[in-house]
């Protein structure tokens, strides 16, 4: 049986959409179809740092129009995974209304809004939470290991809970090379710099390696070792038609979500 502390921390999976294609103030549910990747977070009903990231399917010729989808969470640095479902209706204005049910638990009802932009930032209604987060298309993007070769940007930040390296916020930000060697396994390079707890990191301190592998379904796990460190662990979103990716890092006892543009 799923946990309360993901069917928590998924709802805010559905109170926010991107519109790609059609125009502000002329949405329907067809507005809102396809796959979709999304990361946000922030904290929980009982306080506590609360972070996810989800793959949704929105499929506008059901009655009524529904979705599907997995995600991983963070709750305190406890790392679950799950499932949710639900209905949804958009409006001409680009508001949502609509049901989510996480795991075969109880239907909650959510509010959303579609925008043009490619992603909205937005607020959970449920009373106590505060969390937000950002919802892109996946587009058609080329879901291999080669696929995704390139130089990206690359941020991440969040916190780091009793039991890991260290305790309190972490910022990172820096430029991660993905390529392939001859053997065809997929190798990360770069630098990183930014801050642990107050604790400052330079490009200059900070070099990293590490490795990746990206499925049909266009996710992927990837992990970076920064020099004489801890590897850091990560799962990650393809959207964008292959120009973005959507993070959270998989280690316990971490409370981290990131992005990835190249």
């Amino acid at each position: 049986m799923i946990s309360k502390m993901f069917r928590i921390t998924l709802m805010i999976v559905i109170a926010s959409f991107a519109l790609s294609s059609a125009a502000w103030a002329a949405c329907s549910n067809s507005s809102v179809t396809g796959v979709y990747g999304f990361v946000g977070g922030g904290t929980d009903t009982d306080g506590t740092p609360t972070v996810t990231l989800a793959q949704i399917t929105f499929d506008s010729t059901t009655t009524p129009a529904s979705f599907t989808g997995t995600g991983t969470s963070s709750h305190d640095g406890v790392i679950e995974t799950g499932s949710v479902s639900g209905t949804y209706t958009v409006a001409a204005n680009c508001t949502v209304t609509g049901t989510s049910t996480i795991g075969g638990g109880k239907a909650h009802s959510f509010s959303a809004v579609v925008t043009s932009t490619g992603g909205v930032k937005e607020v959970d209604g449920k009373a106590g939470a505060t969390t937000g987060g950002l919802v892109l298309a996946q587009g058609s993007p080329t879901c291999t290991t080669a696929g995704v070769k390139g130089s990206y940007g690359f941020n991440a930040a969040g916190v780091f809970v009793t039991g890991a390296p260290f305790t309190g916020p972490l910022a990172l930000v820096g430029e991660l090379v993905f390529s392939v060697n001859a053997s065809g396994d997929g190798v990360i390079s770069g630098r990183v710099a930014g801050s642990e707890n107050g604790t400052i990191v330079t490009f200059a301190e900070e070099s990293v390696t590490g490795s990746y592998s990206v499925s049909s379904d266009c996710t992927g796990t990837g992990t970076i070792t920064p020099r004489g460190g801890s590897a850091l662990n990560y799962s990650f979103v393809i959207v964008n038609s292959g120009k973005e990716m959507l993070a959270i890092e998989t280690d316990t006892d971490t409370v981290v979500t990131g992005s990835l543009e190249r």
